[in-house]
């Protein structure tokens, strides 16, 4: 419907964009449980007039919220508007409009971090999980506070910073000791130590050499992979090259190595 923006619309708390009206309907229906009452805001009924030229949807959108505190009543004239959703999707959406209302910050903030980390943002992830855990009234409970340090244990590791990773999966491993909070706990600090100081940590550690077992098993085969991947085969020829005596034909393709790498990083980070 209308056009394609030349402008996209952000949606304030998720940071997505949208580019014309199908987009926004679509980010509706998948995002149902993370909309909040600003997102029937000023600049989304300004775009869809303005960047998408659906001025007759933008003034009923402004009567419907003139008329109704209801978020689901200004998602329903949108999806309608578009004839995007079925009677029974569009009372999916309203009921999961309504049990966000009655969930409590806590509960709505988890939401919203664990959407973050599913999607790879992980600075975003990192601070709405770091926002909870300063909440100082109405804040986590036990079980919310595991998953909090369990995920902030994935998003540091994900940075290769391992040892905050170790340390926020040790929180949760001390709240709730298991092998499945255990095994990445042993993982981050296996990255972060060098050979002898992980061994002198797990034998003070760990009682049942199951699970470090197991993980050296992890790694062996991890290692096995890397080495049959293209980048596994370039790492190996550069050691070979810088072994041999062309030191400057070494230094180039080392340099071209690392230029790739940097970027691959950087492009990671960003997503």
């Amino acid at each position: 419907m209308g056009r394609y923006a030349s402008e996209p619309l952000t949606i304030k708390n998720t940071y997505i964009r949208v580019w014309c009206l199908e987009e926004l309907c679509y980010y509706i229906c998948e995002n149902a449980d993370l909309l909040e009452d600003n997102f029937a805001s000023d600049e989304l009924i300004d775009w869809v007039a303005d960047e998408c030229g659906l001025k007759d949807l933008a003034i009923k959108l402004k009567t419907v919220r003139r008329q109704s505190v209801k978020l689901e009543s200004f998602v329903a004239e949108i999806l309608n508007a578009a004839d995007y959703v079925d009677d029974e999707e569009l009372k999916r959406i309203s009921r999961v409009i309504r049990a966000n209302r009655s969930m409590p910050e806590t509960g709505r903030l988890m939401v919203l971090a664990d959407y973050f980390l599913r999607g790879g943002n992980f600075m975003p992830a990192l601070n709405t999980y770091t926002r909870l855990l300063g909440m100082t009234e109405d804040g986590p409970d036990e079980h919310q506070l595991v998953r909090i340090y369990v995920n902030l244990g994935v998003i540091y590791a994900r940075l290769f910073c391992f040892e905050e990773s170790a340390g926020y999966y040790m929180k949760a491993y001390e709240l709730e000791p298991s092998e499945d909070i255990l095994f990445p706990l042993l993982a981050a600090k296996r990255m972060q130590l060098g050979d002898m100081e992980y061994l002198e940590f797990i034998s003070n550690f760990e009682k049942d050499t199951t699970v470090s077992a197991h993980l050296e098993e992890v790694m062996e085969q991890a290692l096995r992979q890397y080495s049959d991947s293209d980048r596994g085969k370039m790492t190996d020829s550069l050691r070979k090259l810088r072994m041999g005596s062309d030191r400057n034909e070494y230094a180039a393709e080392a340099f071209g190595f690392l230029l790739d790498e940097k970027e691959r990083y950087r492009k990671y980070m960003s997503e």
